[in-house]
């Protein structure tokens, strides 16, 4: 993402958004090929979770190449924001985290035993930049970081 938007906000200003625990379109590399795919975007102690099952692909993708890209998009009442962006995707192992995270993800049962489960993968987006074009005022905002 190489260019900036004019106005700045912070990172506060647009937390609530990824607290809402919407989807998110994330995109890894598998080669020199962009892959996107939907996923739930779980906000939890001031940092960005996925989760996913071990042996998608996204994950030897991550493995191989840990920067992904994702868009969030913001509803407004008269027309739709989005906010853009790029971060690292960190593997964590650590289980206290794991179990941690999971615990605050209601559905997660419906796909795993545990957070020890093997074909489970924990995933923490470092962010590293973020665009927002405004749900309701139409202005490009840059997020501070």
């Amino acid at each position: 993402m190489k260019k900036d938007y004019p106005e700045t906000m912070s990172l506060e200003e647009i937390w609530p958004y990824f607290e809402a625990g919407e989807l998110v379109h994330v995109s890894t590399l598998d080669g020199d090929q962009p892959r996107v795919r939907a996923m739930a975007l779980t906000a939890y102690n001031k940092k960005l979770w996925l989760v996913t099952r071990t042996r998608d692909d996204k994950v030897a993708q991550i493995r191989k190449n840990p920067k992904v890209e994702f868009t969030y998009t913001v509803r407004g009442e008269t027309r739709t924001g989005m906010l853009r962006a790029t971060a690292k995707a960190i593997i964590v192992d650590d289980s206290r985290i794991r179990e941690d995270v999971v615990n605050v993800i209601p559905w997660f049962t419906g796909y795993w035993e545990s957070s020890k489960d093997p074909n489970f993968t924990l995933i923490r987006l470092d962010l590293e930049r973020i665009l927002f074009d405004h749900h309701e005022s139409s202005k490009k905002y840059t997020i501070e970081l």
